[in-house]
């Protein structure tokens, strides 16, 4: 970054700061929940953001389309922008905070330090987090929201366009083989893998291979309380059975289709792709199987795998600081937060609501704590889900704080980044609010994106009634989740929907 691109983006921090109206306690509780320290470098030199790594490997789309050898040079190209990142773990004795360090020295064996880490206390991090503001205590969870009526208890019309849209759907579903889909996961795991695994996103090479399981999982616990369609429970039943092989068999608790080496590059911030976005996806189906088909199995491996991450983000705090892991969150995490608040919901263990507050990332959800306009050159997708968590962190808590944020979230990006069709970002990002004529282009509304804002509207409409938003959610559905499928030809879809004059969907 140059000393005049740098001084142009202070400059810009500096008159969005005043323009916006801060409520003096908003700014207070702000500033006990998101550790100050960070707050001058995010609102001044955007160093929040979604990777540490150059934009080439941030894109989804752009990274899978580059060699192996191309992705390599980028990684080490990377590396010139990262920091004290010692292999060595003795490089950062002298940096470790105090509070979790004591050491003796032994005269007899050449002056030999041991250093020794007190034991973790998960509900002390939570009150450093949260503050001692005693009010937190006092407030009011959950609220008069509208009721969810279940899946199990409604059916679509067969000749209805939604209709149609969910058979074709399931037939995609009941097209896939349990053994490609869970090759990988045997692979990791020791045991046998009869077959091939698929390619795409599921190559054996793709370090995010695993999450299309993840949706997968998710896919059909919905299309079976949507149809109870008894191939397709058969199908889901092989498909978890095999993963709680795979678990097992590892025995650690950890359950993916890459190493755990892949996390250890992660807290060392350095070049890995989205470790936690996969598993996010994976956590997620698990638990839909358990709150959509009534799979037990699937919850004790999701709350299983929620004390294998706990333990390793419990690991980076006290080796290193709090800061350190924050500063992980800017590789993209997926909605960590948000399914570590529903298992909170289910297990009621308070380990599991203290480690979704651990990926609130705290620099960006600060932003819109203090209402900024500021989500230009953010990753759409990496920070939607994060938004997504935080909403279910006000169901979860009653925190107003989470409530806010939501609703000043979905006012600026309906007003400032959605093309009329409901739909944002260009090519994966936000770019400058309010110029979208300048971006129309074969690369807009990525569908993930519109999939993950159909939850914030979903969210805000249960909790406020209000009809705009139900408005917007129906304006996304049709023209974002609908109008990406070809006909009733199962697996035949896009990825972006094009805004650009005279393009074709079919290109």
């Amino acid at each position: 970054m140059t000393s005049t691109h740098r001084k142009a983006i202070m400059a810009n921090c500096s008159n969005q700061i005043r323009r916006t109206t801060i409520i003096p306690t908003l700014v207070q509780i702000f500033l006990l929940l998101l550790a100050s320290p960070l707050l001058s470098k995010v609102l001044c030199i955007k160093e929040c953001t979604n990777s540490p790594t150059p934009t080439e490997l941030t894109s989804h789309t752009v990274r899978a389309q580059l060699s192996a050898e191309e992705v390599r040079a980028l990684q080490e190209k990377s590396r010139s922008h990262l920091h004290l990142i010692p292999t060595d773990k003795t490089e950062w004795i002298d940096l470790m905070p105090r509070r979790f360090l004591s050491s003796s020295t032994d005269s007899h064996n050449n002056n030999i330090k041991k250093h020794h880490v007190e034991e973790f206390n998960w509900r002390m991090l939570d009150r450093s987090i949260k503050g001692s503001d005693t009010r937190l205590a006092s407030w009011k969870r959950g609220g008069n929201f509208l009721s969810e009526v279940s899946l199990h208890d409604v059916r679509l019309a067969s000749d209805s366009i939604y209709g149609q849209a969910q058979q074709t759907n399931l037939e995609y579903l009941l097209l896939l083989d349990v053994d490609r889909l869970v090759w990988s996961f045997k692979k990791q795991a020791g045991l046998e893998t009869p077959g091939t695994p698929y390619g795409g996103w599921e190559g054996a090479d793709v370090e995010l291979r695993g999450h299309f399981v993840g949706h997968y999982m998710s896919a059909t616990a919905m299309a079976w309380a949507s149809t109870h369609n008894m191939t397709l429970f058969s199908k889901m039943a092989s498909l978890v059975d095999a993963l709680y092989a795979c678990q097992n068999a590892i025995g650690t608790g950890y359950l993916s289709a890459f190493p755990d080496e892949f996390f250890d590059r992660f807290e060392a911030i350095k070049p890995v792709w989205a470790p936690y976005y996969t598993i996010h996806k994976i956590m997620q189906g698990l638990l839909d199987q358990y709150t959509y088909a009534g799979n037990a199995k699937t919850l004790e491996m999701v709350t299983w795998m929620a004390e294998y991450f706990a333990n390793r983000v419990k690991n980076v705090i006290q080796k290193y600081t709090i800061e350190r892991h924050y500063t992980s969150l800017n590789e993209e995490t997926g909605g960590m937060n948000d399914v570590l608040y529903q298992l909170y919901t289910i297990t009621k263990d308070e380990r599991h609501l203290i480690l979704a507050h651990l990926f609130d990332k705290p620099c960006f959800l600060g932003l819109l704590a203090v209402q900024a306009d500021s989500l230009s050159n953010f990753h759409s997708n990496t920070h939607i889900p994060i938004v997504v968590g935080a909403q279910k962190r006000y169901e979860v808590t009653g925190d107003p704080l989470y409530k806010g944020i939501g609703i000043f979230f979905m006012d600026i990006v309906n007003s400032s980044h959605a093309y009329a069709s409901g739909g944002t970002s260009v090519g994966e990002f936000w770019l400058d609010p309010k110029h979208l004529a300048d971006t129309l282009s074969t690369e807009t509304q990525e569908s993930c994106t519109t999939y993950n804002m159909l939850k914030v509207s979903r969210n805000l409409f249960r909790w406020t009634k209000e009809v705009a938003y139900a408005d917007y959610y129906e304006r996304a559905l049709i023209n974002g989740v609908l109008s990406i499928q070809r006909g009733a030809q199962p697996g035949i879809m896009i990825y972006m929907l094009p805004m650009k004059p005279d393009s074709s969907k079919a290109v």
